[in-house]
């Protein structure tokens, strides 16, 4: 990769010169990156990139690899790169705010790339991005590249042992979330590329993080620590509309037992856009699948809408119920789960479980059996969508289960556990 050094002998007329080791770009001044350049910025202070020229004078990266590098090191404040396209003369401002320094040295390195209105192609900096899919439950994914902004902003580090605390804001076109997008600026939140998924993801419940601001257009606050990740916010970075990630508000599902013993699934819409209906499905593992009935939607609403159905055709012993939304154009999505254990004989005793979280983000289960047999772990959000299931085989006495997954956000769970000779529910928090 070859690199652009600034600090060479550039004269006054150019109107971008070297200055204790600064950028200046004055006077509509547009620095081009191309070919894989790297523009050091050697100055730790905020002062090392200068501009002005009413907003016209900018660094044009359009391309993964062509980066800004800003030896920052354990210096703190609000850095402005101040990217731009030149054809339109519109910047589109990153700001990278260091509230609490990293070790020394260390080097911010930021570009910024569009995409067509599908976002591809997609940027390739490992971890490289795959898709722009809202995934609930896991494996069943929507495209939602209509609903992301068609630019990316990619962000990675050099030396810093100890990553600065910091926050971002992005900025962005226009042009970007135009038809056929179909984004309401005003809810625009920004998501993060983590290894193989967006966070905050579609299915964990919270939206995607930052402050709108569709006058400035721009989002700001915006920190992945927020969701679990690390200080520095060195990921792949997009903005989002944060109010589409399904058609109906779900406000609440259950499942009980009515007093004949049969499962009562009862579900709670706060809003409806499009609904044409929705199917109610049954499993008795939480894996597979069947439908038990339809149900008709209100088409549009905004007001609490109430909805039931008694399965008086369930199998005995523990059932899953899991809510299907079909829109008129016939798109499905997954507005939630519940489960219940409607026997005669019911299931007695529990586990003696106990779920919490160490300093890596990692999910411990302990509980104790009486003897060897299969078991479902089931985690659950508040809203009582699936958010993992994994089944285990215990062995007699203690166990102790670490839950491979894909991260989650802070935030309070139901974590359930079945066997053939006990059930247990326990709520925690992920911290």
């Amino acid at each position: 990769m070859k690199a652009l050094f600034i600090g060479i002998f550039l004269s006054l007329a150019a109107t971008s010169i070297a200055q204790n080791n600064a950028l200046i770009l004055n006077g509509g001044v547009i620095m081009n990156i191309t070919s894989g350049a790297v523009v050091s910025i050697d100055q730790t202070n905020p002062a090392g990139i200068i501009t002005s020229g009413a907003g016209t004078s900018m660094i044009q990266s359009e391309g993964e690899l062509n980066r800004v590098a800003w030896h920052i090191n354990n210096a703190t404040g609000s850095y402005v790169v101040p990217f731009g396209v030149a054809a339109t003369t519109n910047r589109i401002d990153f700001t990278y705010n260091v509230t609490a320094a990293g070790s020394n040295p260390g080097t911010l390195i930021a570009s910024t790339v569009p995409s067509a209105s599908n976002n591809t192609p997609f940027p390739t900096v490992a971890p490289a991005v795959t898709n722009t899919d809202a995934c609930y439950p896991l494996g069943a994914c929507q495209n939602r590249s209509l609903y992301t902004m068609d630019r990316y902003l990619i962000l990675r580090k050099a030396n810093w042992g100890t990553e600065p605390t910091s926050n971002i804001t992005m900025s962005y076109r226009d042009t970007e979330h135009a038809a056929p997008n179909t984004i309401t600026e005003a809810n625009i939140g920004a998501q993060f590329w983590s290894t193989n998924q967006w966070l905050p993801g579609w299915f964990t419940g919270p939206a995607p993080i930052g402050t709108a601001n569709a006058a400035a257009n721009n989002v700001s606050a915006i920190a992945a620590s927020s969701v679990g990740g690390l200080n520095g916010n060195f990921y792949t970075w997009t903005l989002v509309d944060k109010s589409n990630p399904l058609p109906i508000e779900l406000a609440s599902i259950t499942a009980s037992c009515n007093k004949s013993h049969n499962p009562l699934v009862e579900w709670v819409t706060a809003t409806e856009t499009n609904n044409a209906y929705f199917t109610l499905q049954r499993s008795t593992n939480g894996f597979d699948w069947n439908d038990v009935t339809s149900i008709s939607g209100a088409g549009n609403s905004n007001s609490q809408l109430f909805y039931s159905y008694t399965d008086n055709s369930a199998p005995s012993g523990i059932n899953f119920y899991r809510l299907l939304q079909t829109d008129f154009d016939g798109t499905i999505n997954e507005a939630g789960i519940a489960n219940v254990n409607c026997s005669s004989q019911g299931i007695a005793g529990d586990f003696g479980m106990n779920v919490y979280s160490d300093n890596e983000h990692t999910i411990h289960v302990t509980f104790t059996s009486e003897f060897s047999e299969p078991m479902m772990l089931q985690l659950f959000d508040m809203r009582g969508r699936l958010v993992f299931s994994q089944q285990v085989t215990s062995s007699e006495g203690m166990n102790h289960i670490v839950l491979d997954m894909i991260p989650l956000e802070d935030a309070t769970y139901l974590f359930n556990l079945n066997g053939t000779s006990a059930s247990e529910i326990r709520r925690f928090f992920l911290q």
